[in-house]
């Protein structure tokens, strides 16, 4: 099978880009023939000359800017560009990732043109609102989901006038041109997702729930427990740093370990200092071994996520190393983690409470639980699964072509 895959960046920035990477090297190592689109990037591992200059929004003058948010609505060049390679490779199927703002849902027309079978998948809920999160300004906001865009622009939902003003605008774009009627199937990592796409206006019978995979290790499972509790991912608003540090504040005797960066990292540092919080450190984005090595010697993995997360890689990642996981009860975090390991998402309190009891209990208690949990993804979220669920749902749409 020829198969296109879509994203805008091509390396490993995030959790999107771990599963579309993943996806291309499984899908080559069963013998399909798979081709890629995006956008140049000084970081990817994977280009093409078909893939559009890159687009940096953050070092952008205000002419830049309005041309870039013109792109965001309707890219013409990466159109075109991903048309000629769509004629070049002649895929049975595209699946799209993250498209928006680079690249656009531009590309949507040249599939209806060229009648090819697709799948997207959902992560996060751009195909919803205008906004991706659903978070801005320090809370949830579902109100601009549905046909209620122009509620986005009321209350300036990406913290950017400008960025608001073009995210509404292509959504009422998305919706007049009914792009969402060019997937023939979207791929949920949860089924929060698919309830929260299915009450927004989404086909329920066009969604399959179908979670992130992950590569599993025999050594995992015998890694031994650390004296520190971490937090790994993205520095920013939605993800709650910030109620872990008040949490880590009230728990001076126990050693916290911040790995990740993002656009809060600044304000957090400062809040630490602050506030002398001798017990958290914060040691910058890490990737392979380093990152391995974070998770594997902690003894607790915080996710204090405020916003709807749409799956949490980042909880596998923890506990197929034997981590004991604690998160918030929130978003499609809350199907990964054991009802007594969850805690209310934005409360603190009860986070202190949470790490003071699961780090202090024996060791044995958490090593039981975790080998439960570990079994639990061997059986469920084991790449070979993954692979055959995915390549199912592909060649069922070829049949019906």
């Amino acid at each position: 099978m020829k198969i296109l895959l879509v994203n805008k960046y091509w390396y490993m920035r995030g959790g999107a880009e771990r599963i579309v990477l993943e996806s291309k090297n499984m899908l080559e190592s069963a013998g399909h023939k798979v081709a890629v689109f995006g956008m140049h990037h000084p970081e990817n591992i994977i280009e093409n000359k078909y893939f559009i200059p890159y687009i940096d929004y953050k070092n952008l003058g205000v002419i830049g800017k309005i041309r870039a948010g013109l792109k965001s609505i309707y890219n013409k060049e990466a159109k075109k560009q991903f048309e000629q390679l769509v004629d070049d490779f002649k895929p049975d199927l595209i699946h799209f990732h993250n498209i928006y703002h680079q690249l656009s849902f531009s590309l949507f027309d040249v599939v209806r043109k060229k009648n090819i079978k697709s799948v997207m998948t959902l992560h996060d809920y751009k195909m919803i609102s205008p906004n991706y999160t659903l978070f801005h300004h320090g809370h949830i906001d579902d109100t601009s989901i549905g046909k209620k865009y122009y509620r986005c622009l009321f209350s300036n939902c990406m913290e950017s006038w400008g960025r608001s003003f073009f995210s509404t605008i292509e959504a009422y774009l998305r919706h007049f041109k009914k792009w969402k009627d060019v997937i023939d199937v979207y791929i949920a990592p949860s089924q929060f997702m698919k309830d929260m796409c299915v009450e927004a206006g989404l086909s329920e019978k066009k969604i399959h729930v179908l979670q992130n995979p992950i590569t599993i290790k025999k050594e995992n499972i015998k890694q031994k427990e650390g004296n520190y509790v971490a937090y790994v991912g993205r520095l920013s608003k939605e993800k709650g740093v910030d109620i872990l540090l008040k949490a880590a504040k009230e728990t001076p005797d126990i050693p916290y370990k911040i790995i990740g960066d993002g656009p809060e990292r600044k304000s957090l540092e400062s809040y630490v200092k602050k506030c002398y919080i001798k017990n958290v450190h914060f040691y910058g984005w890490q990737t392979g071994s380093a990152l391995d090595t974070f998770i594997a010697q902690a003894r607790m993995i915080v996710i204090p996520s405020v916003w709807y997360e749409p799956f949490g890689l980042v909880v596998l990642e923890a506990q197929i190393k034997g981590k004991t996981v604690i998160g918030s009860d929130i978003g499609g975090i809350k199907e990964l983690i054991n009802k007594e390991l969850l805690v209310e998402a934005g409360n603190s309190k009860a986070l202190e409470k949470k790490i003071r009891i699961w780090y202090n209990n024996p060791s044995e208690k958490r090593q039981i639980m975790q080998k439960q949990i570990y079994k639990k993804i061997k059986e469920k979220y084991n790449i070979e699964k993954h692979r055959h669920a995915l390549v199912s749902v592909y060649e069922k749409l070829c049949i019906k072509k």
